[in-house]
């Protein structure tokens, strides 16, 4: 509980210290933004602006708003991926968190309700524990191994905790959906460390939980979150593979936005 109620302060604060920007142009019709690495940024899509998940999830959003409404007749499902290759939760909440937050509360502080943000797909994590733990655990989940991995997952849980929450905040009628991750090993040049990132993920042996499971308690604690699930989901047809152990192919792509789009019926 008290964890809970410092991550609530926490996010309070980064709420109320950022001002709304000054837009040159008006914003037209609602928004959907994404945060996250480089999974959301769309490395891994032959072409990462249309192939990706998120574009190919935003295109999806708009359909399915606007049904059989002519286009001329439907309003634009404007994107603002601020997605980073890279990024952590550290790095989400010092650089991106401040941009989305900022567009939140433009739009829908302004007087058109009809531009205001209806969605925000979160997609981090990932990096937070894959060069730790590819570099504390080459000998397997040893003491040192699993100790590494939970200190690094209790500071994720808050990281996330202080994301979701001050999304919750300030958006509080968006549908804001996070992903789980699919292990991204099994294909590339470091696929005997597979089953560890099982356990990373999902948790076993001397780990009681995994990534995964802080996703899905921390969007639960904080409610009116969507899970999405990833993980298993990928096979190694959908990855890059080789010298990338991270990221998905267009097929990859395509499974993730689909679960999103399953998810957020």
């Amino acid at each position: 509980m008290r964890r809970i109620i410092i991550t609530i302060a926490t996010a309070l604060l980064v709420v109320t210290s950022i001002a709304a920007p000054a837009y040159a142009d008006e914003p037209d019709g609602p928004a959907h933004i994404a945060l996250g690495d480089s999974v959301s940024a769309g490395s891994g899509a032959n072409n990462g602006d249309k192939t990706a998940y998120v574009p190919r999830l935003n295109r999806w959003l708009r359909s399915a708003d606007c049904g059989t409404a002519p286009p001329e007749a439907c309003p634009h499902l404007a994107l603002s991926n601020y997605s980073v290759g890279g990024a952590t939760s550290a790095t989400l909440i010092a650089e991106q968190l401040p941009a989305a937050v900022a567009e939140i509360v433009t739009r829908n502080g302004d007087a058109d309700p009809g531009n205001d943000v209806a969605y925000v797909t979160v997609t981090v994590g990932g990096n937070d524990l894959f060069r730790p733990v590819i570099e504390a655990c080459g000998a397997g989940v040893t003491p040192e191994c699993a100790a590494t991995i939970q200190t690094l997952f209790a500071d994720y849980q808050a990281n996330l905790g202080v994301i979701l929450v001050t999304l919750r905040t300030v958006a509080p009628n968006a549908e804001i959906a996070i992903m789980t991750y699919y292990n991204p090993l099994e294909a590339c040049e470091l696929s005997d460390l597979a089953p560890l990132a099982d356990i990373v993920l999902e948790g076993g042996g001397p780990l009681p939980g995994g990534l995964n499971d802080i996703i899905r308690g921390v969007a639960g604690a904080v409610g009116g979150v969507t899970v999405v699930e990833t993980y298993g989901l990928l096979t190694s047809d959908d990855l890059v593979g080789g010298e990338d152990c991270l990221h998905p192919d267009d097929s990859g792509h395509r499974k993730i936005a689909r679960a999103f789009q399953l998810a957020m019926s």
